[in-house]
């Protein structure tokens, strides 16, 4: 399945271990996997670790939780983001324009290219900064990757240049640069 994050996770050794974040192994191997966030509304199944090229036990968050603004409040929390003055997705549709959006781009059904054109298209002349939020460095840099995304991010730093700033977080509230 898609979108799965691994769960933390050492390679699997002569004793067998996997899973197992308290104990060593003996070539030193280990991929840490994602932040998984304590909710209930987490699905299970297999991922693809791309630091060690195995299938692992992974999780994300079950798709018909997507898009639902009180599901994403409590992970915004976890990020950092609180309080009024921003727009947010997923959030509550309508309301008024800020000059701070947040995107949490492994809560949202759509790529960040299409949150992105949707919200400057009717926020442009106010949102000046942007602060994206995914749940792991690899899921971050995936969506800031997209072609759309890329595209809209030259077009607006070419036409406005220092006008936009764009703020990198993963879901523990780490500021990363991209």
């Amino acid at each position: 399945m898609k979108k799965y994050i691994p769960l933390p996770h050492k390679n699997e050794v002569s004793a067998g271990i996997i899973n197992m974040p308290d104990m060593t192994t003996a070539n030193g191997d280990f991929c840490k996997g994602g932040y998984r966030p304590p909710h209930q509304f987490i699905e299970y199944g297999e991922a693809h670790c791309i630091h060690c090229n195995t299938i692992q036990d992974g999780w994300r968050i079950h798709p018909d939780y997507l898009d639902n603004a009180e599901v994403a409040q409590s992970f915004f929390e976890d990020a950092g983001i609180s309080g009024g003055g921003m727009n947010c997705y997923p959030g509550r549709p309508g309301g008024a324009c800020h000059d701070t959006c947040a995107i949490h781009i492994d809560l949202i059904s759509q790529s960040l290219g299409q949150i992105l054109r949707r919200h400057l298209r009717s926020c442009g002349r106010i949102t000046r900064h942007f602060i994206i939020i995914g749940f792991t460095f690899e899921s971050l840099q995936y969506a800031v990757r997209s072609n759309l995304f890329k595209s809209i991010r030259e077009m607006y730093e070419l036409t406005h240049p220092g006008d936009f700033t764009f703020e990198f977080r993963i879901g523990d509230g780490t500021q990363v640069l991209l």
